[in-house]
């Protein structure tokens, strides 16, 4: 059954934000949501700065080569309401320091140090709730070849990390989404007033993820929980 969201008050969004990932397609559409509602962001990437454009005055690109750096994490956190993350496993980000899940301890260190307690993770429809099995369809595309393969691997491992407790210490939100790049027209998702934000397995836009992520780092809606957030476009 699709619930059908209602708009009956403002949405509340973060003041500056620490985006993980910030040079890929989800990346980029969080970016484009902070600067159409004013929000300071800072874009922490591996490489590819270039793709960061139009920086607000208050808003700043930092290239970090490895997420086990934890001082320079520990500066482009600072400051910030809340972490999001939009990483992809891609040829160029199998290494250890590119991996999220292999550097859950550091992130989280960093945060704790830069006085920021709130992430909010991306990860894929097909995850398990943090401390379930995966499921036969994760197990399946884990064992495919090539970037399927290691995406499902490396968003397993998220999930797992998650349920042995690893940001206990931190309020997060796991997102079970879906996204892609074409579905502009698609209504807004506020996460305060979708109800389980449970409601369908169809992909969203880059933006209108960015924006759900953006508005539940503020509604504090599912802190330690991994609801299903994507819906069919309209």
């Amino acid at each position: 059954m699709i619930a059908t969201p209602t708009f009956s008050s403002p949405r509340n969004l973060p003041r500056r934000v620490a985006v993980i990932g910030a040079a890929g397609g989800l990346g980029r559409g969080i970016l484009e949501v902070c600067r159409a509602e004013g929000i300071d962001f800072t874009a922490i990437v591996r490489s590819r700065p270039e793709r960061i454009t139009g920086v607000p005055g208050k808003s700043r690109v930092a290239v970090i080569q490895s997420l086990a750096d934890g001082a320079s994490l520990v500066d482009a956190f600072s400051g910030s309401d809340a972490v999001l993350t939009a990483l992809g496993v891609t040829a160029t980000t199998q290494d250890r320091p590119a991996l999220f899940s292999a550097n859950m301890g550091t992130i989280m260190d960093s945060m704790k140090t830069a006085g920021v307690d709130r992430i909010i993770i991306m990860n894929t429809l097909l995850s398990s709730l943090p401390g379930m099995p995966a499921s036969k369809l994760m197990r399946f595309f884990a064992c495919v070849p090539g970037n399927m393969g290691r995406g499902a691997r490396e968003q397993s491992a998220v999930v797992d990390a998650l349920g042995t407790g690893i940001f206990s210490s931190l309020r997060w939100t796991l997102v079970r989404g879906a996204v892609n790049s074409r579905g502009s027209a698609e209504r807004p998702v506020a996460s305060f007033e979708w109800t389980g934000a449970q409601n369908s397995w169809f992909p969203v836009s880059y933006s209108e993820m960015g924006r759900w992520m953006l508005e539940e780092s503020v509604a504090n809606n599912f802190v330690q929980a991994a609801p299903l957030v994507s819906r069919g476009r309209r």
